[in-house]
């Protein structure tokens, strides 16, 4: 292919790319970190070009949905664009020339995808509304939070489960202990040198229903089956509870949304531990 775009999608985990970040406040060349709710912050993307031909005028359209796991373009919002020129074979960073402005929702934690159009490496006309970016290396999804341990121990989240606006959807939702992350994933979240808990050292589950969750209550399902009418949305809600997290350590968490074997959107939180006190350090 003359042009040959390319958005890297994460591994294993697609909806996890390391080549969208977020650098929060006024400085767009500050150090990546986590978005606060209210608070500015730039977005970037690496793009790469394995063509041929160089591909001067690369679009990257910037997108942040609600907490979703599928992310639709009907459930998304466009926050900007950054344009690149790469040559063939090279690599471009390319910075949304519009500042983001986290809203309120679930405290700042929603979901990016970033685009990469250009006439050599054309996107479908008409569009899909599931950017899909597995099928599409032009386009990649980062669904990553990082929740502190140290600031409140149990956690509550609604999500958006939707079916696209012309087919029923019948899916399983999971919740899922992950594995460890790569040093430059916790570089983009600010987390250089945490490890990885050596212990499963949280609780999570699903309801369908909102819920409360006070120190003794189950968390909920670790599997959910949902059906939702095409063109519709449905709330599922996520709870996670902190048992034994320590300073340095963290936990990976993943909800994953699937079609039989097929992973249709997913969305992954990384629990950060807090100092363990005295009493249980003895327990």
């Amino acid at each position: 292919m003359a042009v040959d775009l390319l958005i890297r999608d994460g591994e294993p985990h697609w909806y996890l790319s390391p080549d969208i970040w977020v650098v929060p406040g006024n400085d767009p060349g500050g150090s990546p970190g986590s978005p606060m709710a209210g608070q500015p912050a730039y977005l970037w993307a690496k793009v790469a070009n394995n063509g041929t031909t160089p591909a001067n005028g690369i679009r990257i359209d910037f997108y942040w949905a609600n907490p979703a796991l599928q992310v639709t373009r009907s459930n998304a919002t466009l926050v900007g664009s950054a344009f690149a020129d790469v040559p063939a074979g090279g690599v471009q960073d390319a910075l949304c020339l519009v500042p983001w402005l986290p809203v309120i929702v679930n405290g700042g934690h929603e979901c990016l995808v970033a685009v990469a159009d250009h006439p050599g490496h054309p996107l479908p006309n008409p569009l899909p509304d599931a950017f899909n970016p597995p099928i599409y290396p032009q386009v990649a999804q980062k669904n990553l939070t990082v929740l502190n341990a140290a600031m409140q121990r149990a956690f509550l989240f609604a999500l958006t489960v939707s079916a696209l606006p012309r087919v029923d959807k019948a899916v399983t939702v999971t919740a899922e202990l992950g594995d460890k992350l790569d040093e430059k994933t916790l570089l983009s979240l600010g987390l250089r040198g945490l490890k990885p808990a050596r212990k499963a050292a949280v609780e999570v589950g699903l309801s369908s229903s909102p819920r409360t969750l006070c120190e003794k209550d189950p968390v909920g399902e670790t599997k959910l089956e949902m059906r939702i009418p095409k063109g519709t949305s449905a709330g599922l809600h996520v709870a996670i509870r902190a048992k034994s997290l320590v300073a340095g350590e963290y936990q990976f968490i993943h909800i994953v949304e699937r079609a039989g074997d097929e992973v249709l959107g997913g969305l992954g939180f990384v629990l950060i531990g807090q100092a363990t006190t005295h009493k249980e350090a003895q327990s």
